[in-house]
Formats: structure tokens, sequence, C-alpha cells
């Protein structure tokens, strides 16, 4: 009988509507499933902010976003599904920042990217100090491919047959660029006081 009225509050999320920060994904097309899958998401942060990732089960996701536990295992397997889902809503809006900002030099790009950072900075010292970086870095490469392609900076992969020599040279420098801009940004969000957005963009351009 808990499970039901725990399931029929669903579409009640106190956490927010699809309207409300959802980004759509490939996962979730429906407007069900965005709500029901930033629901989830903003539960699993909620309890990363009240104890160790590690010690947070299926039942305590489900209970804080106030659905069963049927209904968490409709949209997600495990809490990393949920963890990745979290960061690729973190991705959508560093697209949305970038087409707002019309960033599309390393002036503008970089500057757009130090400013979600600055908006999202909770978020990101709260995956430092619960050492979960690594569901940005592994998939690194990967998610800012995907945000390149949403702003149509670059085609997708399916479009795209450079020559051998050119792909080489843009992989190099791809993957050198992405190394320096996420170093520099476990730097910066260690500083006290952290330099603003148009500082880091000044530096970054002296640098390259």
């Amino acid at each position: 009988m808990k499970g039901k009225k725990m399931d029929k509050t669903a579409d009640t999320c106190p956490y927010g509507s699809p309207d409300n920060g959802c980004r759509k994904t490939q996962a979730f097309v429906t407007r069900k499933e965005k709500q029901s899958g930033q629901c989830i998401s903003n539960a699993l942060s909620g309890l990363l902010e009240q104890k160790a990732y590690h010690d947070i089960t299926i039942s305590q996701i489900a209970q804080k976003a106030y659905i069963g536990r049927r209904t968490f295992y409709r949209y997600f397997q495990t809490k990393d599904e949920v963890m990745r889902y979290t960061i690729s809503l973190l991705m959508d809006d560093f697209a949305d920042t970038l087409r707002k900002n019309h960033a599309e030099d390393l002036k503008g790009i970089s500057q757009s990217y130090f400013a979600f950072w600055e908006n999202h900075i909770d978020m990101l010292l709260l995956l430092q100090k619960q050492h979960l970086l690594y569901f940005i870095e592994d998939d690194m490469p990967e998610l800012i491919r995907d945000v390149a392609v949403k702003i149509n900076h670059i085609p997708p992969e399916t479009e795209w047959n450079p020559p051998p020599a050119e792909m080489e040279k843009y992989l190099y420098m791809f993957h050198f660029r992405l190394a320096g801009f996420w170093k520099l940004t476990l730097i910066w969000c260690a500083e006290v006081p952290r330099k603003t957005p148009e500082q880091m963009s000044a530096l970054i351009e002296e640098i390259l």
C-alpha cells in the first residue's frame, strides 16, 4: 500500500517539472519521462549533500523522489545511470549557454565555459568532494563532442569524413585543449577568491 501511494505522487514531484530545468535527452522523450528523470536526478543530488555516494541506496533515491522502487527501475537500473544522466543534463545546459552567448571563437567559448561552471559551482564542488568527477572525466571527449555537434560547431560524425591526416591533427588538438581546460577548471574551482569568467578567458587566450 505504501509503495502504491508513493507511485501516485510521482507526477507531482516537489523538485520541479520538465519546463523547469529538464533538458531533452535521447533516453527520455515524453513529458512524463523527462519529468521523472529530472526528479530522480535531483533526488540523488540532494542525497549527495547529506551522505557519501556509496552509502546511498535505490530505496533512498526513490523515497526522496516520492516514487516507488518499481517506478525508479522503469527509468534507471542503477544509481550510476542516474549520475550519468545528471551529467548529461549538465552538458545540455552547457550547450544552451554557448547558444545563448553565440560563443564561437576561443574567447567566447572559454568565457561561456567558466560562466557555466560558475553557475554550477555547487555541483562541481559536490562531485569533487564525493570523488565523483570520473563521471565527467571518463566520458568527457564524447560529452564535449556532443555539445559541439548540438551547437553546430562541428558536423555529426556520420556527416564528417576528413582526410586521415586532418582527422589526426584534429584529434590531437581536441584532446590537448580538452585536458587543459579541465585541469584549469579544477585549479580555478579551488581558488579563493575565484577569477571571473572574463579573467579566465583572457588567461586562456594568453596561454594558447
